[in-house]
């Protein structure tokens, strides 16, 4: 079990979507999830994806991961391999027109590359589905003028708790958590004041993970009540205290994330032969490859990594969230690990 298998509320929305996406309608019909970053909507969408009733019904799933920069041979690509922009358009167009699909096309930031996208995916009137997901309202909405556009709500208190607790399980692989009366009313004000996000309680829960005691937790606390907002805390602040826990060689490591393009999934053994290329793994005493694999671990506890693809328990495959990566990218610029273009 990993990140992506822990899924809390929304029930009500998978429901919906469930229903939207089974129903006869013989048209290519799209769905819309927009929200702001870090709120669920690719974690919904996994979800949606993975679900045995879609699973059965579309002999065809593909899933196209966008980003801000995107490229629209890049994107047709990662279909078909090794042909031209207008080849792939017309190849996969052929292709997909006598059979049912469903594909999901992650974190439209424009809607020139939707349209990119559109265009070699035919609607040959056999109940095909879309699934897009987008920060943009106006991306969202003009996908599909007889579509459905849902903006993703927050989570409830109770949902974002249970998020929390769920997390800090895994992190803790199930044993018992222990956390005191104190701890864990400390531990509910924080969640409370995450305001429903996701990805701030995710975060979160992976730092408090590594703290074993109410002094600690305390401290986590009073910094994230110096910077409070609105009676919110800032993401950007919750995962700036991660990033700050770390010891000097994960935030190499961390920060080693910014030179891969975003969104992009990472092979970890790819992975940790540059940071040991780098010199970021310095214990002598221990195999570099499983001191490699210990970091790349931790940073998964903490929620600062995402699990991709795994073989039996070895993780494969590793990506960042976009939000995380940014601030790779601004923290990697001002210590000068690495120089961008």
């Amino acid at each position: 079990m990993d990140d992506q298998d822990i899924f809390v509320g929304f029930q009500d929305v998978v429901e919906r979507f469930l229903a939207e996406l089974l129903k006869e309608e013989s048209r290519r019909s799209v769905i819309s999830i927009y929200g702001m970053g870090g709120i669920g909507k690719t974690t919904l969408a996994r979800n949606l994806y993975n679900c045995p009733s879609l699973v059965t019904s579309f002999p065809m799933r593909a899933w196209i991961c966008v980003s801000q920069e995107f490229n629209t041979p890049d994107l047709l690509r990662n279909l078909l391999e090794k042909m031209t922009e207008r080849d792939l358009q017309f190849y996969l167009c052929d292709i997909l027109k006598e059979r049912k699909y469903l594909v999901v096309v992650d974190d439209v930031w424009h809607k020139a590359a939707w349209e990119s996208v559109k265009r070699a995916l035919p609607d040959s009137k056999n109940d095909s589905r879309v699934i897009i997901t987008t920060r943009k309202e106006d991306v969202a909405k003009s996908a599909d003028d007889n579509g459905l556009a849902y903006k993703l709500r927050f989570l409830r208190q109770e949902e974002s708790w249970d998020l929390f607790c769920k997390k800090a399980c895994l992190v803790n692989k199930f044993d018992k958590i222990g956390w005191s009366p104190a701890m864990e009313e400390i531990a509910r004000e924080m969640v409370e004041r995450c305001g429903g996000l996701p990805l701030a309680i995710f975060v979160l829960s992976g730092l408090l993970s590594q703290k074993k005691s109410l002094e600690e937790w305390k401290k986590v606390k009073a910094h994230l009540w110096r910077h409070m907002r609105n009676n919110s805390i800032e993401i950007s602040h919750i995962l700036s205290l991660s990033y700050n826990d770390l010891s000097t060689e994960l935030k190499k490591c961390f920060l080693y994330f910014g030179i891969f393009p975003e969104d992009t999934v990472i092979s970890t053994e790819k992975l940790t032969r540059l940071w040991m290329a780098e010199g970021f793994i310095s214990r002598v005493e221990e195999r570099m490859e499983d001191v490699a694999e210990d970091f790349l671990n931790e940073l998964v506890r903490r929620s600062l990594i995402q699990v991709a693809k795994t073989f039996w328990e070895n993780i494969i495959g590793c990506r960042i969230h976009d939000l995380l990566w940014d601030l790779a990218v601004k923290k990697a610029t001002e210590v000068k690990i690495v120089r961008y273009l």
